[in-house]
Protein backbone atom coordinates (compact mmCIF):
# COMPACT_ATOMS: atom_id res chain seq x y z
CA UNK A 1 0.00 0.00 0.00
CA UNK A 2 2.87 2.68 1.03
CA UNK A 3 4.95 1.59 -2.15
CA UNK A 4 1.99 2.47 -4.45
CA UNK A 5 1.20 5.61 -2.96
CA UNK A 6 4.78 6.55 -3.24
CA UNK A 7 4.89 6.08 -6.74
CA UNK A 8 1.59 8.38 -7.09
CA UNK A 9 3.13 10.77 -5.27
CA UNK A 10 6.10 10.72 -7.23
CA UNK A 11 4.06 10.60 -10.39
CA UNK A 12 2.13 13.62 -9.86
CA UNK A 13 5.37 15.94 -8.13
CA UNK A 14 7.11 14.65 -11.75
CA UNK A 15 3.73 15.98 -13.97
CA UNK A 16 3.51 19.70 -12.40
CA UNK A 17 7.41 20.80 -12.59
CA UNK A 18 6.92 19.05 -16.35
CA UNK A 19 3.49 21.17 -17.58
CA UNK A 20 5.87 24.56 -15.68
CA UNK A 21 8.94 23.24 -17.91
CA UNK A 22 6.93 22.98 -21.16
CA UNK A 23 5.29 26.71 -20.66
CA UNK A 24 8.44 28.26 -20.06
CA UNK A 25 9.74 26.96 -23.07
CA UNK A 26 7.10 27.74 -24.82
CA UNK A 27 7.73 31.28 -23.44
CA UNK A 28 3.80 31.51 -22.67
CA UNK A 29 4.67 32.91 -18.98
CA UNK A 30 2.50 30.53 -17.40
CA UNK A 31 -0.50 31.56 -19.70
CA UNK A 32 -3.56 29.40 -19.22
CA UNK A 33 -2.59 28.93 -15.27
CA UNK A 34 -4.98 29.39 -12.76
CA UNK A 35 -4.52 29.18 -8.25
CA UNK A 36 -7.32 28.18 -6.44
CA UNK A 37 -8.11 28.05 -2.63
CA UNK A 38 -10.98 26.49 -1.07
CA UNK A 39 -12.02 26.18 2.35
CA UNK A 40 -15.02 24.22 3.11
CA UNK A 41 -16.37 21.38 5.34
CA UNK A 42 -14.56 17.98 6.10
CA UNK A 43 -17.23 15.16 6.11
CA UNK A 44 -16.75 11.34 6.90
CA UNK A 45 -18.67 8.26 6.01
CA UNK A 46 -18.22 5.05 7.30
CA UNK A 47 -18.38 2.33 10.05
CA UNK A 48 -19.20 4.80 12.67
CA UNK A 49 -21.43 7.28 10.64
CA UNK A 50 -25.39 7.30 11.20
CA UNK A 51 -24.98 6.67 7.34
CA UNK A 52 -27.28 9.04 6.95
CA UNK A 53 -26.91 11.11 3.33
CA UNK A 54 -28.70 14.20 3.89
CA UNK A 55 -25.68 16.63 3.23
CA UNK A 56 -26.30 19.99 4.88
CA UNK A 57 -27.56 18.00 8.36
CA UNK A 58 -23.91 16.64 7.95
CA UNK A 59 -22.31 19.18 7.10
CA UNK A 60 -23.76 21.26 10.37
CA UNK A 61 -23.64 17.82 12.74
CA UNK A 62 -20.86 16.14 11.71
CA UNK A 63 -17.94 17.93 9.85
CA UNK A 64 -14.86 19.77 10.20
CA UNK A 65 -12.91 22.37 8.43
CA UNK A 66 -10.83 21.28 5.20
CA UNK A 67 -9.03 23.69 3.13
CA UNK A 68 -7.54 23.02 -0.27
CA UNK A 69 -5.06 24.86 -2.37
CA UNK A 70 -4.82 24.07 -6.38
CA UNK A 71 -3.14 24.96 -9.19
CA UNK A 72 -4.80 24.52 -12.16
CA UNK A 73 -3.68 24.54 -16.29
CA UNK A 74 -6.23 24.71 -18.48
CA UNK A 75 -5.50 23.21 -22.22
CA UNK A 76 -8.56 24.61 -23.72
CA UNK A 77 -11.65 26.46 -22.74
CA UNK A 78 -13.63 23.01 -21.93
CA UNK A 79 -10.73 20.65 -20.30
CA UNK A 80 -7.94 21.41 -17.78
CA UNK A 81 -5.92 19.14 -15.57
CA UNK A 82 -5.99 20.35 -11.45
CA UNK A 83 -3.34 19.51 -9.13
CA UNK A 84 -4.59 19.52 -5.55
CA UNK A 85 -3.28 19.21 -1.77
CA UNK A 86 -6.23 19.64 0.78
CA UNK A 87 -5.48 19.59 4.81
CA UNK A 88 -8.18 19.14 7.39
CA UNK A 89 -9.87 17.23 10.46
CA UNK A 90 -12.43 14.28 10.79
CA UNK A 91 -15.04 13.65 13.33
CA UNK A 92 -18.22 11.55 14.01
CA UNK A 93 -20.36 10.59 16.83
CA UNK A 94 -21.25 6.78 16.68
CA UNK A 95 -24.25 4.77 17.71
CA UNK A 96 -22.17 2.73 20.50
CA UNK A 97 -20.84 5.87 22.91
CA UNK A 98 -17.94 6.17 21.21
CA UNK A 99 -16.45 8.98 18.90
CA UNK A 100 -13.43 9.22 16.49
CA UNK A 101 -11.30 12.00 15.82
CA UNK A 102 -8.66 12.36 12.38
CA UNK A 103 -5.96 14.71 10.64
CA UNK A 104 -5.80 13.75 6.98
CA UNK A 105 -4.00 15.34 4.45
CA UNK A 106 -4.06 14.80 0.62
CA UNK A 107 -2.37 14.85 -2.69
CA UNK A 108 -4.31 14.56 -5.85
CA UNK A 109 -4.08 14.72 -9.64
CA UNK A 110 -7.41 15.39 -11.90
CA UNK A 111 -8.74 15.78 -14.92
CA UNK A 112 -11.86 19.09 -15.19
CA UNK A 113 -14.29 19.57 -17.88
CA UNK A 114 -16.41 22.26 -18.21
CA UNK A 115 -19.11 21.29 -21.21
CA UNK A 116 -21.40 24.49 -21.87
CA UNK A 117 -17.51 26.12 -22.77
CA UNK A 118 -17.88 23.28 -25.88
CA UNK A 119 -20.79 25.79 -26.83
CA UNK A 120 -20.31 28.31 -29.88
CA UNK A 121 -20.85 31.16 -27.30
CA UNK A 122 -18.92 30.83 -24.33
CA UNK A 123 -19.68 33.86 -22.39
CA UNK A 124 -21.60 32.87 -19.75
CA UNK A 125 -20.46 33.92 -16.40
CA UNK A 126 -22.01 31.01 -14.85
CA UNK A 127 -20.73 27.80 -15.62
CA UNK A 128 -21.18 24.18 -14.35
CA UNK A 129 -18.25 21.88 -14.39
CA UNK A 130 -16.94 18.54 -12.86
CA UNK A 131 -13.86 16.45 -12.03
CA UNK A 132 -12.62 13.01 -11.39
CA UNK A 133 -9.02 11.88 -10.44
CA UNK A 134 -6.32 10.01 -8.46
CA UNK A 135 -5.41 10.68 -5.27
CA UNK A 136 -3.09 9.47 -2.76
CA UNK A 137 -3.18 10.50 1.05
CA UNK A 138 -2.37 10.46 4.70
CA UNK A 139 -4.55 10.21 7.50
CA UNK A 140 -4.02 9.82 11.61
CA UNK A 141 -6.68 8.78 13.51
CA UNK A 142 -7.91 7.75 17.09
CA UNK A 143 -11.03 6.69 18.39
CA UNK A 144 -12.37 7.17 22.21
CA UNK A 145 -15.21 6.44 24.31
CA UNK A 146 -17.61 9.21 25.13
CA UNK A 147 -17.88 10.70 28.35
CA UNK A 148 -14.16 8.92 29.35
CA UNK A 149 -12.22 9.50 26.66
CA UNK A 150 -10.81 6.40 26.78
CA UNK A 151 -8.22 5.02 24.09
CA UNK A 152 -10.33 2.38 22.15
CA UNK A 153 -7.88 0.29 20.11
CA UNK A 154 -6.59 -0.10 17.46
CA UNK A 155 -4.93 3.40 16.34
CA UNK A 156 -3.76 4.35 13.15
CA UNK A 157 -0.77 7.03 13.37
CA UNK A 158 -1.01 6.89 17.58
CA UNK A 159 0.82 5.19 19.84
CA UNK A 160 -1.97 3.31 22.51
CA UNK A 161 -2.30 6.55 24.75
CA UNK A 162 -3.92 8.38 21.76
CA UNK A 163 -1.68 10.97 21.91
CA UNK A 164 1.91 10.10 20.98
CA UNK A 165 2.30 10.63 17.07
CA UNK A 166 3.79 7.69 14.84
CA UNK A 167 3.65 7.25 11.50
CA UNK A 168 0.90 8.44 8.77
CA UNK A 169 -1.25 5.78 7.43
CA UNK A 170 -1.75 6.26 3.56
CA UNK A 171 -3.91 4.42 0.96
CA UNK A 172 -5.56 5.41 -1.90
CA UNK A 173 -8.84 7.33 -3.41
CA UNK A 174 -10.72 8.47 -6.34
CA UNK A 175 -12.03 11.95 -6.04
CA UNK A 176 -14.95 12.76 -8.20
CA UNK A 177 -16.20 16.22 -7.65
CA UNK A 178 -19.40 18.37 -9.04
CA UNK A 179 -19.29 22.28 -9.13
CA UNK A 180 -20.62 26.11 -10.59
CA UNK A 181 -18.23 28.66 -11.13
CA UNK A 182 -19.26 32.15 -11.15
CA UNK A 183 -16.97 34.60 -13.36
CA UNK A 184 -16.81 38.01 -11.08
CA UNK A 185 -13.72 39.58 -12.80
CA UNK A 186 -12.43 38.67 -15.54
CA UNK A 187 -9.32 37.04 -13.33
CA UNK A 188 -11.65 35.89 -10.80
CA UNK A 189 -14.31 33.29 -10.41
CA UNK A 190 -15.82 32.22 -7.24
CA UNK A 191 -16.97 28.36 -7.26
CA UNK A 192 -18.99 26.38 -5.20
CA UNK A 193 -18.00 22.76 -5.13
CA UNK A 194 -18.63 19.38 -3.56
CA UNK A 195 -16.35 16.27 -4.23
CA UNK A 196 -16.54 12.79 -2.46
CA UNK A 197 -13.43 10.86 -2.33
CA UNK A 198 -13.76 7.14 -2.95
CA UNK A 199 -10.83 5.22 -0.59
CA UNK A 200 -9.31 2.06 -0.75
CA UNK A 201 -9.22 1.63 3.26
CA UNK A 202 -11.67 0.65 5.94
CA UNK A 203 -9.41 2.18 8.78
CA UNK A 204 -9.83 6.10 8.13
CA UNK A 205 -12.53 5.40 11.41
CA UNK A 206 -10.11 2.89 12.96
CA UNK A 207 -12.86 0.26 12.97
CA UNK A 208 -13.19 -2.12 10.65
CA UNK A 209 -16.70 -4.54 10.34
CA UNK A 210 -16.47 -8.21 8.89
CA UNK A 211 -19.15 -6.84 6.05
CA UNK A 212 -18.68 -3.23 5.53
CA UNK A 213 -17.78 -1.37 2.43
CA UNK A 214 -14.51 1.14 2.65
CA UNK A 215 -14.65 4.62 3.93
CA UNK A 216 -15.58 7.63 2.25
CA UNK A 217 -14.98 11.20 2.81
CA UNK A 218 -16.27 14.43 1.13
CA UNK A 219 -15.46 18.14 0.60
CA UNK A 220 -17.99 21.11 0.56
CA UNK A 221 -16.80 23.96 -0.13
CA UNK A 222 -16.69 27.41 -1.99
CA UNK A 223 -13.57 28.32 -3.84
CA UNK A 224 -11.47 31.58 -5.19
CA UNK A 225 -9.90 31.24 -8.27
CA UNK A 226 -7.10 33.30 -9.35
CA UNK A 227 -6.25 33.00 -13.43
CA UNK A 228 -2.86 34.17 -13.97
CA UNK A 229 -2.92 36.85 -16.53
CA UNK A 230 -0.11 36.73 -19.32
CA UNK A 231 2.26 38.90 -21.27
CA UNK A 232 -0.11 40.42 -23.86
CA UNK A 233 1.54 39.09 -27.36
CA UNK A 234 3.45 42.22 -28.54
CA UNK A 235 2.48 43.72 -32.36
CA UNK A 236 5.55 44.04 -34.73
CA UNK A 237 6.98 47.29 -34.55
CA UNK A 238 6.41 47.28 -38.69
CA UNK A 239 2.48 46.91 -37.95
CA UNK A 240 0.69 50.41 -38.96
CA UNK A 241 -2.04 52.29 -39.55
CA UNK A 242 -5.07 50.78 -41.89
CA UNK A 243 -3.33 47.11 -41.90
CA UNK A 244 -5.15 44.28 -40.24
CA UNK A 245 -3.23 43.80 -37.00
CA UNK A 246 -2.73 40.10 -36.25
CA UNK A 247 -1.33 38.65 -32.92
CA UNK A 248 1.70 36.84 -33.05
CA UNK A 249 1.15 32.76 -33.25
CA UNK A 250 -0.50 31.66 -29.94
CA UNK A 251 0.62 28.39 -28.47
CA UNK A 252 -2.77 27.77 -26.42
CA UNK A 253 -5.13 26.90 -28.44
CA UNK A 254 -8.25 28.32 -26.54
CA UNK A 255 -6.75 31.73 -27.81
CA UNK A 256 -8.11 33.68 -30.53
CA UNK A 257 -6.54 35.31 -33.16
CA UNK A 258 -7.80 38.52 -33.25
CA UNK A 259 -7.32 41.14 -36.62
CA UNK A 260 -8.61 44.58 -37.05
CA UNK A 261 -8.41 46.53 -40.33
CA UNK A 262 -9.43 50.27 -40.07
CA UNK A 263 -9.87 52.39 -43.32
CA UNK A 264 -8.96 55.90 -42.95
CA UNK A 265 -8.32 58.17 -45.86
CA UNK A 266 -4.96 59.22 -46.11
CA UNK A 267 -6.14 63.28 -47.12
CA UNK A 268 -8.76 65.11 -46.63
CA UNK A 269 -9.54 68.58 -46.55
CA UNK A 270 -10.41 71.37 -43.26
CA UNK A 271 -13.76 71.51 -43.06
CA UNK A 272 -15.02 68.24 -44.36
CA UNK A 273 -16.05 65.15 -42.96
CA UNK A 274 -15.16 61.98 -43.94
CA UNK A 275 -15.86 58.02 -43.75
CA UNK A 276 -14.41 55.84 -41.15
CA UNK A 277 -14.74 52.05 -42.19
CA UNK A 278 -13.84 49.07 -39.53
CA UNK A 279 -13.52 45.39 -40.14
CA UNK A 280 -12.55 43.16 -37.44
CA UNK A 281 -12.14 39.28 -38.19
CA UNK A 282 -12.77 38.11 -35.00
CA UNK A 283 -13.42 34.05 -35.60
CA UNK A 284 -15.84 32.43 -33.48
CA UNK A 285 -14.75 35.27 -30.60
CA UNK A 286 -17.87 36.52 -29.03
CA UNK A 287 -17.91 37.74 -25.99
CA UNK A 288 -17.18 41.06 -24.73
CA UNK A 289 -15.28 43.77 -27.30
CA UNK A 290 -14.23 47.47 -27.31
CA UNK A 291 -12.97 49.85 -29.91
CA UNK A 292 -11.29 53.09 -28.93
CA UNK A 293 -9.60 55.70 -30.97
CA UNK A 294 -8.57 59.08 -29.94
CA UNK A 295 -8.80 61.98 -32.38
CA UNK A 296 -6.99 64.97 -31.84
CA UNK A 297 -8.79 68.68 -31.23
CA UNK A 298 -10.79 69.42 -34.13
CA UNK A 299 -12.32 66.12 -34.75
CA UNK A 300 -15.82 65.30 -33.51
CA UNK A 301 -18.48 63.00 -34.20
CA UNK A 302 -22.12 62.08 -32.72
CA UNK A 303 -22.68 58.96 -30.54
CA UNK A 304 -24.86 56.24 -31.65
CA UNK A 305 -27.11 53.32 -30.29
CA UNK A 306 -28.91 52.08 -32.70
CA UNK A 307 -26.60 49.37 -33.98
CA UNK A 308 -26.24 45.90 -31.70
CA UNK A 309 -23.08 48.17 -30.08
CA UNK A 310 -22.97 51.65 -28.29
CA UNK A 311 -20.73 53.90 -29.95
CA UNK A 312 -20.08 57.20 -27.92
CA UNK A 313 -17.67 60.09 -28.33
CA UNK A 314 -16.05 61.80 -24.82
CA UNK A 315 -12.77 63.74 -24.84
CA UNK A 316 -11.67 63.38 -28.40
CA UNK A 317 -12.28 59.67 -27.82
CA UNK A 318 -14.51 58.21 -30.03
CA UNK A 319 -15.23 54.63 -28.36
CA UNK A 320 -17.42 51.50 -29.76
CA UNK A 321 -18.58 48.95 -27.17
CA UNK A 322 -19.78 45.87 -28.02
CA UNK A 323 -21.63 43.50 -24.81
CA UNK A 324 -21.40 40.58 -26.45
CA UNK A 325 -20.00 40.98 -30.19
CA UNK A 326 -21.87 39.35 -32.86
CA UNK A 327 -21.99 35.85 -34.29
CA UNK A 328 -20.67 36.59 -37.46
CA UNK A 329 -17.12 35.88 -38.10
CA UNK A 330 -16.26 39.59 -39.75
CA UNK A 331 -18.06 42.53 -37.96
CA UNK A 332 -17.97 45.60 -39.84
CA UNK A 333 -19.19 49.29 -38.62
CA UNK A 334 -18.89 52.79 -39.91
CA UNK A 335 -19.49 56.40 -38.68
CA UNK A 336 -18.15 60.08 -40.18
CA UNK A 337 -15.64 61.88 -38.43
CA UNK A 338 -16.12 65.95 -39.11
CA UNK A 339 -13.37 68.08 -38.97
CA UNK A 340 -13.02 71.47 -38.44
CA UNK A 341 -11.35 74.43 -40.67
CA UNK A 342 -9.02 75.50 -38.32
CA UNK A 343 -7.29 71.93 -38.41
CA UNK A 344 -4.08 71.54 -40.90
CA UNK A 345 -1.18 69.21 -41.46
CA UNK A 346 -0.52 65.75 -40.17
CA UNK A 347 -2.85 64.56 -37.50
CA UNK A 348 -2.39 61.27 -35.55
CA UNK A 349 -5.02 58.76 -34.26
CA UNK A 350 -4.49 56.49 -31.51
CA UNK A 351 -6.47 53.29 -31.55
CA UNK A 352 -6.74 50.18 -29.84
CA UNK A 353 -9.23 47.02 -29.60
CA UNK A 354 -10.01 45.15 -26.49
CA UNK A 355 -11.29 41.83 -25.66
CA UNK A 356 -11.26 38.67 -23.16
CA UNK A 357 -9.66 36.03 -23.49
CA UNK A 358 -9.33 32.63 -21.41
CA UNK A 359 -6.03 33.77 -20.07
CA UNK A 360 -7.66 37.57 -19.41
CA UNK A 361 -8.32 41.10 -21.10
CA UNK A 362 -5.79 41.65 -24.45
CA UNK A 363 -5.41 44.79 -26.21
CA UNK A 364 -4.67 45.02 -30.00
CA UNK A 365 -2.74 48.60 -30.41
CA UNK A 366 -2.48 50.44 -33.64
CA UNK A 367 -2.06 53.83 -35.15
CA UNK A 368 -3.59 55.74 -38.28
CA UNK A 369 -2.38 59.24 -39.64
CA UNK A 370 -4.22 61.54 -41.79
CA UNK A 371 -3.68 65.44 -43.70
CA UNK A 372 -5.81 67.88 -43.42
CA UNK A 373 -5.19 69.69 -46.45
CA UNK A 374 -5.94 73.92 -44.87
CA UNK A 375 -6.35 76.05 -48.07
CA UNK A 376 -6.63 78.90 -46.03
CA UNK A 377 -4.13 79.19 -43.65
CA UNK A 378 -2.02 77.48 -46.73
CA UNK A 379 -2.62 81.08 -48.28
CA UNK A 380 -5.18 79.45 -51.27
CA UNK A 381 -3.12 77.91 -53.42
CA UNK A 382 -4.78 74.32 -53.84
CA UNK A 383 -1.21 73.08 -55.04
CA UNK A 384 0.74 71.81 -52.16
CA UNK A 385 4.25 71.61 -54.21
CA UNK A 386 3.78 75.13 -55.59
CA UNK A 387 2.83 76.83 -52.13
CA UNK A 388 4.80 79.98 -51.94
CA UNK A 389 7.75 80.11 -49.05
CA UNK A 390 9.94 82.90 -47.52
CA UNK A 391 13.60 81.68 -46.17
CA UNK A 392 14.64 82.93 -43.13
CA UNK A 393 16.79 85.74 -43.91
CA UNK A 394 16.39 86.82 -47.60
CA UNK A 395 13.70 89.34 -48.84
CA UNK A 396 12.22 87.53 -51.99
CA UNK A 397 10.07 84.80 -52.15
CA UNK A 398 10.73 81.54 -53.62
CA UNK A 399 8.42 78.71 -55.06
CA UNK A 400 9.46 75.62 -53.51
CA UNK A 401 10.68 72.73 -55.28
CA UNK A 402 8.73 71.87 -59.15
CA UNK A 403 6.09 69.57 -59.95
CA UNK A 404 7.25 65.74 -59.71
CA UNK A 405 4.76 63.26 -61.92
CA UNK A 406 4.37 60.03 -60.50
CA UNK A 407 5.34 57.01 -62.49
CA UNK A 408 1.87 54.98 -61.76
CA UNK A 409 0.31 52.02 -63.88
CA UNK A 410 -2.84 50.19 -63.77
CA UNK A 411 -2.55 47.21 -61.98
CA UNK A 412 -1.38 44.09 -63.52
CA UNK A 413 -2.65 40.28 -62.49
CA UNK A 414 0.33 38.37 -61.95
CA UNK A 415 -0.78 34.26 -61.41
CA UNK A 416 0.05 32.69 -58.41
CA UNK A 417 0.12 34.44 -54.98
CA UNK A 418 1.99 38.20 -54.61
CA UNK A 419 2.65 40.55 -51.86
CA UNK A 420 2.67 44.11 -52.58
CA UNK A 421 2.51 47.50 -50.40
CA UNK A 422 -0.15 49.90 -50.09
CA UNK A 423 0.97 53.70 -49.79
CA UNK A 424 -2.35 55.59 -50.43
CA UNK A 425 -5.57 55.86 -51.46
CA UNK A 426 -7.56 58.56 -53.17
CA UNK A 427 -11.30 59.50 -53.72
CA UNK A 428 -9.89 61.49 -56.74
CA UNK A 429 -7.10 59.68 -58.82
CA UNK A 430 -6.02 63.42 -59.85
CA UNK A 431 -4.23 63.66 -56.30
CA UNK A 432 -2.03 60.28 -56.67
CA UNK A 433 0.42 62.77 -58.58
CA UNK A 434 0.76 65.27 -56.16
CA UNK A 435 0.91 62.97 -52.58
CA UNK A 436 2.69 59.95 -54.03
CA UNK A 437 5.75 62.09 -56.53
CA UNK A 438 5.91 65.92 -55.39
CA UNK A 439 5.32 65.00 -51.46
CA UNK A 440 6.91 61.89 -50.73
CA UNK A 441 9.11 61.89 -53.90
CA UNK A 442 8.37 58.28 -54.57
CA UNK A 443 10.39 57.09 -57.69
CA UNK A 444 9.46 53.57 -58.43
CA UNK A 445 6.13 51.82 -60.44
CA UNK A 446 2.98 53.03 -58.61
CA UNK A 447 0.37 50.41 -59.49
CA UNK A 448 -3.37 52.10 -59.23
CA UNK A 449 -6.34 49.80 -58.68
CA UNK A 450 -10.02 51.21 -58.63
CA UNK A 451 -12.11 49.03 -55.90
CA UNK A 452 -14.52 49.81 -53.07
CA UNK A 453 -15.11 53.59 -54.46
CA UNK A 454 -11.69 54.40 -53.89
CA UNK A 455 -8.22 54.44 -56.18
CA UNK A 456 -5.52 52.54 -54.40
CA UNK A 457 -1.98 52.66 -55.04
CA UNK A 458 0.77 49.54 -54.37
CA UNK A 459 4.35 49.32 -54.96
CA UNK A 460 6.73 46.67 -55.00
CA UNK A 461 5.78 42.89 -55.81
CA UNK A 462 7.03 39.79 -53.87
CA UNK A 463 6.42 36.26 -53.89
CA UNK A 464 6.53 35.56 -49.89
CA UNK A 465 5.14 37.87 -46.98
CA UNK A 466 8.50 38.46 -45.75
CA UNK A 467 10.45 40.19 -48.40
CA UNK A 468 7.13 42.16 -48.76
CA UNK A 469 7.90 43.38 -45.12
CA UNK A 470 11.39 44.26 -45.48
CA UNK A 471 10.64 46.34 -48.48
CA UNK A 472 7.59 47.81 -46.38
CA UNK A 473 9.97 48.84 -43.94
CA UNK A 474 12.49 50.16 -46.15
CA UNK A 475 10.12 52.30 -47.80
CA UNK A 476 8.46 54.22 -44.63
CA UNK A 477 11.96 54.74 -43.21
CA UNK A 478 12.49 56.16 -46.88
CA UNK A 479 9.32 57.99 -47.64
CA UNK A 480 7.98 58.47 -44.07
CA UNK A 481 4.39 57.42 -45.44
CA UNK A 482 3.73 55.26 -41.81
CA UNK A 483 0.18 54.01 -43.43
CA UNK A 484 1.94 51.84 -46.03
CA UNK A 485 0.67 48.35 -45.19
CA UNK A 486 1.14 44.87 -46.91
CA UNK A 487 -1.99 43.62 -49.00
CA UNK A 488 -2.02 40.10 -50.89
CA UNK A 489 -2.98 39.01 -54.26
CA UNK A 490 -4.14 35.68 -55.53
CA UNK A 491 -4.00 35.48 -59.52
CA UNK A 492 -4.71 39.18 -59.66
CA UNK A 493 -7.44 39.44 -57.58
CA UNK A 494 -7.11 41.18 -54.21
CA UNK A 495 -7.41 39.43 -50.80
CA UNK A 496 -9.56 40.99 -47.92
CA UNK A 497 -7.46 38.77 -45.32
CA UNK A 498 -4.03 37.82 -45.91
CA UNK A 499 -4.51 34.52 -44.50
CA UNK A 500 -7.04 33.96 -46.83
CA UNK A 501 -3.89 33.50 -49.48
CA UNK A 502 -3.07 30.25 -48.19
CA UNK A 503 -6.90 28.66 -48.37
Amino acid sequence: MKSNSLKILILIGFLIPSAWTESQGQKTSLQGFSLKVSPGALVYYGDLSTNDLNLPKRIFTGSKFGIGASMIKQFSPFFGIQALFMAGSLYTAASDNSYFTGSLTEFSLSARFDPLKLLKDNSFPVSPYASVGVATFGFRSVRREIGTNVVLLPNFGYENDGLTKTTRQTAMSMPIAIGLSYRILPYLQLELEHSIRMTNTDLIDCFKGPNTANDLYSLTSIGFRFSIPSKSTAIPPAVTENQAVPMLPRTDSSEINMYVDCQIPETIAAGKSFTVNIRILKGKYSGPGKLIQKYPEGFTTSSDNTHEYTLTFNNQNVIVDWTNMPADSVVTLKYDIQTSDKVSGNQSIAERFEYEELTGPKTIRFNDKIFVENLKQAGGNDDPANQVVKPSGLGESVKAAPFIKANIRKSEALPGIEFRVQCGAFRDKNKADTHLAAKYKISEIIQEEYTDQWYKYTVGSFPTYEEAARYRDQFISRTGILSSFIVVYKNGKRLSNIADAYK
